[in-house]
């Protein structure tokens, strides 16, 4: 919609004269070559070769002019001198500048354009226009095209029509387009985002914002922000208004939403409807006044080449923001022509786990209220990478212990895998915002972690393409205090088993026969051991009375100051020369089943 229209251009009457006297006289018109490298153009395409004469080349030739700003002066490099530019200029070459030639595959047949030394040439890669009478024209049904004569006459008021329709269909092509459409074509291309031309009467104002205090960089105050007063009239900013680096505030003009909005006051306008980062108070110094005519053209498209962002319809930033606030939905990357064909646009779309199909069938309607007309968007769930995730965690004073570590662990990977989740396909998990999700705990005063994609740990991991992380559950955590974690000979273990009973089989007589081996286990493990939880479970197991849910059964244990949380598969606490293993508390979780 936007953009100046290079499509169509329409032919100028003597072009049309001339390219109808040349048909009308046995001649070909308007055939395409490219210029190849060398010095000849073989005529080998031309659709009635052999050639007896060319009567008309055009193409472009190169021409160097001193490079421009957008001021119109001279650029110049740091030694002064003026910077250059090659630009293709349009040209018709005439016999000064070619000659047609044979090339000796037609034996004496000329079938090519020889280029002189001393004349123009086109670049190479460029293409040239030719208009050419072939070795066996057919006879020519008229003879006198003077001009003044019968034929000629005619020729020429049919070559004017033909100019007339062509500046016709550049109008209406160029009326489709926002730079360049006028009147009521414009009016119906601006309809298509919602924009409408400001009729006369409507109230208009200066509207000053004012940049906030600390804030330094550019802010951006984009068309169409909303003012009012106190009794909620409202008014649009007309153009978008950037406050550069140092520039405290700036005047914009906004209008009246409404023609029946009242012209505010002096003063009055000082409510943003929507907060804008950057911008600290906002008012007008002079009253509203009605305007004396309805919008120009040039204001109109002023106004509306922000509107389409602001529809929030039919742009890629659209379809990627309007699916990415769908709560369940993670990440979205948006990519345009996914198999090299226009009109498609792939969204790869990262899930909070598994999609349910109230879900997809919500993201599928949301994509078809923002996609464009006539663009089919194909949407695709990108894939989970699972990480995992070891933490080295140091607690405040002398630490916590049994329910407390628990609860904090969990506390702390809900918040890290949240950081992790919201890493993009092809984004880069940093030691950064993990430690500050960790330190977010004022019980955690410091917290290092190292992350693994099946491979090596490392302290930052990136994302494959069209893959998003996963972060596997629990984490491996390895914890100590401030005051350190000196040597124990005393390693406590404190078990939650989530089991289901065997029928007839109370919790008690579980609890004590689980109990009873996880001890008896606890009091074998010597130097050169580790406390795991597939070694516990393989001690505790006993078909006869419940069935261990293994995936769930977490280990803690606490050695001195220092607190390791396990999980199948994950985490190990090895045993050292003094060290004595103990059975602290076995707490079970039962699913089901039972007496």
């Amino acid at each position: 919609m936007t953009g100046l229209p290079d499509g169509f251009s329409p032919r100028p009457y003597p072009e049309i004269v001339r390219d109808t006297l040349t048909t009308l006289t046995g001649g070909t018109v308007r055939e395409v070559v490219t210029v190849p490298a060398g010095e000849l153009v073989v005529l080998d395409t031309l659709a009635d070769r052999p050639i007896r004469r060319v009567s008309h080349l055009q193409g472009v030739v190169d021409v160097v002019r001193p490079l421009r700003d957008a001021n119109g002066d001279v650029v110049r490099d740091t030694q002064g001198a003026a910077v250059s530019e090659t630009v293709p200029v349009p040209y018709r070459f005439t016999d000064a500048d070619f000659e047609v030639v044979a090339t000796g595959q037609n034996g004496t047949e000329r079938d090519a354009i020889r280029f002189r030394p001393t004349g123009r040439r086109p670049p190479t890669g460029s293409t040239v226009v030719v208009n050419y009478y072939p070795s066996q024209a057919r006879p020519a049904p008229v003879t006198d095209l003077n001009v003044g004569s019968v034929a000629r006459t005619l020729l020429e008021s049919v070559a004017r029509e033909l100019a007339l329709v062509e500046l016709q269909l550049d109008a209406v092509y160029r009326s489709a387009y926002l730079d360049t459409a006028q009147g009521t074509s414009l009016d119906k291309v601006v309809a298509l985002v919602g924009v409408t031309r400001r009729p006369g009467g409507v109230p208009t104002v200066r509207v000053r914002f004012a940049r906030a205090a600390g804030s330094t960089g550019r802010v951006a105050v984009p068309v169409g922000t909303v003012v009012s007063d106190a009794d909620s009239n409202r008014y649009a900013t007309t153009v978008p208004l950037v406050l550069e680096p140092g520039e405290d505030s700036r005047e914009v003009l906004a209008a009246a939403v409404s023609p029946a909005t009242p012209a505010a006051a002096a003063g009055a306008l000082d409510r943003l409807e929507v907060l804008i980062a950057g911008v600290g108070t906002v008012t007008n110094e002079s009253p509203a006044a009605a305007a004396g005519s309805a919008e120009t053209d040039d204001d109109l498209r002023r106004r509306s080449r922000g509107a389409l962002a602001v529809a929030a319809r039919g742009t890629l930033d659209a379809l990627r923001l309007g699916v990415q606030n769908i709560e369940g939905v993670l990440d979205v990357t948006a990519t345009e022509f996914p198999h090299g064909v226009p009109g498609e646009v792939a969204l790869s779309i990262s899930y909070d786990g598994e999609p349910t199909p109230e879900l997809l069938a919500l993201v599928r309607e949301r994509i078809d209220d923002l996609r464009p007309a006539g663009i089919r968007v194909n949407p695709v769930s990108t894939a989970q990478q699972p990480v995992q995730v070891t933490a080295t965690v140091v607690l405040a004073g002398s630490g916590v212990g049994g329910a407390e570590l628990v609860s904090l662990q969990e506390a702390l990977e809900e918040r890290v895998s949240a950081v992790l989740r919201d890493v993009p396909p092809e984004g880069t998990a940093r030691q950064g915002p993990l430690s500050a999700a960790a330190l977010s705990d004022p019980r955690v005063v410091d917290a290092t972690f190292t992350l693994s994609l099946g491979g090596d740990p490392q302290p930052s991991v990136t994302a494959p393409a069209g893959t998003v992380l996963a972060p596997v559950r629990p984490f491996t955590l390895l914890v100590t205090t401030e005051s350190g974690a000196g040597p124990s000979a005393d390693v406590l273990v404190d078990a939650l088993v989530p089991l289901h009973l065997a029928p007839g089989v109370t919790a008690a007589d579980a609890e004590q026969a689980l109990s009873l081996a996880a001890r008896s286990w606890a009091a074998t493990l010597g130097a050169g051991t580790a406390v795991t939880v597939d070694g516990f479970i393989a001690a505790v197991r006993d078909d006869t009375r419940y069935a261990v849910v293994r995936a769930d059964v977490a280990l803690t244990t606490e050695a001195g100051e220092r607190f390791l949380r396990l999980g199948d598969g994950l985490g190990a606490h090895p045993v050292g020369t003094d060290d004595k293993v103990e059975i602290r508390s076995v707490a079970l979780d039962v699913r089901e089943g039972g007496a």
